[in-house]
């Protein structure tokens, strides 16, 4: 809630005035001493929005100096980058309170002379945090556990364990959603194709034909090696004594900097880039040059049975490729914090499949990353307009 200490003061102020929208929700830690600091030198002019005609009008008419961006404005008032033409020439920089901004163009935002920073390596640690997760999900099929318990054998734990070392599939029901899916054969019904053979769990330790594994002493390809990526890879490193291999589009990056041995690859085309990696994870920019960077022709390079994790932008990934290398067994499980079309609608077969953990993009959505991402956003507005210098973390 909005509090009447943070009500809007509709004066003229000629403190340089940053612009902060809201509706539903408040993102910024207001009562933080360093943003009641910073409002003896700026004014946070808190903008509740309605339509996006009224918004056009209101960067028309009003002046404004910064932009700190919210998630909830995408929401209510679309993409940052519909306004552009609308910026009045007061306005100096947009403020990201996170990491990804290939939603807008930066380049064009420098031509009007706007400063568009984000929060730099700060979101690193919470979104290895979701990796971890989503790689351990990978390799024990969590997911497909955690539904199959819930939802399938309703609390039945030996049930359970009946799926151990099936091969088929069935179509079911799910007693509690009325959704029919795909799904991997119970080995105690009668009409399993192997029903009454003993199975020999040291050679077939799998459900649905796909191996349950341990991601302990794995090799992974990272795609996107910046502070996150380096970061993923320590921790992987660390705690499950993965062997690290990657990619960079600016080149290698120094052992003594990096901390820990890792594989550079220089060239995604080569065979060998991707052939001995058990887990691939994807923590890349939207860009031209990653779109569909896992497709077909990649998938083809993999060894079978490799696991997949995106938490980078859904437009790196074919998901029609994907859901083909699902089926064939060429790609073992995946987890996916994002996807294409999110703001449109994700493609069902992907939340439909027992082998994929999907997530809504929650990667550093965390309670602590609301002060982090306050307090360095408040460090970019700081620089540009009390120190006089272009932010802490410029993106253009």
């Amino acid at each position: 809630m909005i509090t009447s200490v943070d009500s809007v003061d509709a004066t003229y102020s000629a403190k340089p005035r940053i612009l902060v929208p809201y509706k539903n929700q408040w993102e910024v830690a207001s009562h933080l001493p360093e943003y009641r600091k910073l409002s003896e030198k700026v004014e946070f002019y808190k903008y509740e929005m309605s339509t996006k005609n009224e918004f056009i009008g209101f960067l028309k008419s009003d002046r404004i100096n910064a932009f700190w961006l919210t998630e909830e404005f995408f929401s209510v008032l679309g993409n940052p980058s519909d306004y552009i033409d609308f910026f009045p020439s007061s306005l100096k920089a947009i403020l990201v309170p996170w990491v990804g901004c290939d939603f807008i163009n930066s380049k064009l935002l420098r031509s009007k002379g706007i400063t568009l920073c984000n929060i730099g390596p700060h979101a690193a640690d919470h979104v290895t945090e979701l990796v971890i997760f989503l790689a351990i999900a990978c390799f024990r099929m969590t997911s497909f556990w955690e539904y199959c318990f819930k939802f399938v054998e309703n609390g039945n734990a030996e049930q359970c364990k009946k799926y151990i070392s099936s091969d088929s599939y069935e179509v079911i029901t799910d007693r509690y959603h009325g959704q029919e899916m795909k799904f991997p054969q119970r080995t105690d019904h009668a009409g399993y194709k192997n029903y009454g053979e003993v199975v020999d769990l040291a050679n077939q330790y799998t459900v649905g034909g796909k191996i349950m594994d341990s991601p302990m002493n794995k090799t992974v390809l990272i795609l996107g090696f910046g502070s996150i990526g380096q970061n993923i890879g320590a921790n992987l490193q660390k705690i499950f004594n993965m062997s690290i291999e990657y990619s960079k589009r600016s080149g290698p990056v120094q052992k003594d900097i990096l901390g820990y041995n890792a594989k550079y690859h220089s060239d995604l085309n080569d065979p060998s880039t991707w052939q001995n990696a058990d887990l691939i994870i994807l923590a890349l920019p939207g860009a031209q040059s990653t779109n569909d960077i896992i497709n077909r022709e990649s998938l083809a390079r993999c060894k079978d049975g490799v696991r997949i994790v995106n938490v980078g932008r859904g437009t790196c990934i074919d998901e029609d490729a994907l859901l083909d290398a699902l089926e064939s067994g060429k790609v073992a499980s995946c987890g996916l914090d994002v996807f294409k079309n999110e703001e449109t609608g994700v493609k069902q077969e992907l939340l439909r499949r027992w082998d994929v953990t999907a997530l809504p993009h929650i990667g550093s959505t965390v309670a602590d990353m609301i002060i982090k991402q306050t307090l360095i956003t408040l460090e970019n507005a700081h620089d540009i307009f009390v120190n006089g210098g272009h932010g802490k973390y410029v993106l253009n």
